[in-house]
């Protein structure tokens, strides 16, 4: 897996100390992938668990933060059916660059994400 996005659930997670995170996180270093937070996910994260841990997330080697961007508002608008714009935001960063969404909230992605979710 070369690329792995986390979405608003696997970054409270990983605040939280689970090795469910911790370890996918890992793996995707040692294989020289990429890990990404898209920014709305960080900042969802850090409102309900405090800005430390979530900073320290970024810190790792393999983690970069995915900036919205607004030429890409289109692809979110579509994805409003799932009814946040942090679920929106993972999808369409896993969607983009071929990787897979690790989250506590499979079912929250529906169908448009069943082949792109890893649960927690």
């Amino acid at each position: 897996m070369s690329l792995l996005v986390l979405d608003t659930s696997a970054v409270i997670a990983y605040a939280r100390g689970s090795v469910d995170v911790g370890e996918p996180i890992a793996e995707v270093h040692s294989e020289g992938g990429t890990v990404l937070v898209p920014d709305v996910c960080l900042i969802e994260a850090a409102s309900r668990v405090g800005d430390d841990m979530p900073r320290l997330l970024l810190e790792h080697p393999a983690c970069e933060l995915e900036p919205l961007s607004l030429k890409h508002w289109p692809a979110l608008a579509a994805a409003r059916t799932l009814g946040r714009l942090d679920l929106a935001a993972a999808l369409h960063v896993a969607a983009l660059g071929q990787g897979y969404i690790l989250t506590g909230e499979p079912a929250a992605y529906g169908v448009l994400g069943e082949d792109l979710v890893i649960p927690i």
